[in-house]
């Protein structure tokens, strides 16, 4: 479904929604999923693998916003030049900047006026949304 979703017109993050819900782990691949409340290198990981990104979306994409339990934790730059992979399902493991601070979002992304810590409640049944810049 996500992967004929309508573009828009220009650049754009995906915002996505989850709980906080440390310990996700496949037990086939040990990846973990979601917020894992472990260190930057494990989160970035859970981070950037493995996202259905529409064809429209993935020139435009400049970045992902997290949200866990309806509050902003952070938001990551899709790796400027870094290369796709894609898996034989189509999902791709994009690659990502560490989390932004306030400045560097505000360089980055000027017209998201998004920022760790804002209230963004989930709607039931949303798990990810694209925003335009």
């Amino acid at each position: 479904m996500y992967r004929h979703l309508s573009a828009h017109h220009g650049d754009c993050v995906l915002v996505v929604y989850r709980i906080n819900r440390p310990g996700k782990i496949d037990s086939a691949t040990s990846r973990r999923y979601g917020e894992t409340g472990q260190s930057e290198a494990v989160q970035l990981e859970a981070d950037r693998k493995w996202w259905l990104i529409s064809p429209a979306h993935q020139d435009r994409l400049k970045g992902f916003v997290y949200i866990g339990d309806g509050v902003v934790t952070r938001v990551r730059a899709v790796q400027p030049g870094g290369a796709w992979r894609y898996d034989d399902r189509g999902y791709a493991d994009v690659p990502r900047t560490p989390p932004l601070t306030d400045r560097e979002i505000a360089e980055h992304f000027p017209t998201l006026g998004i920022r760790p810590g804002d209230a963004r409640p989930h709607v039931r049944g949303k798990i990810r949304e694209y925003q335009p810049l």
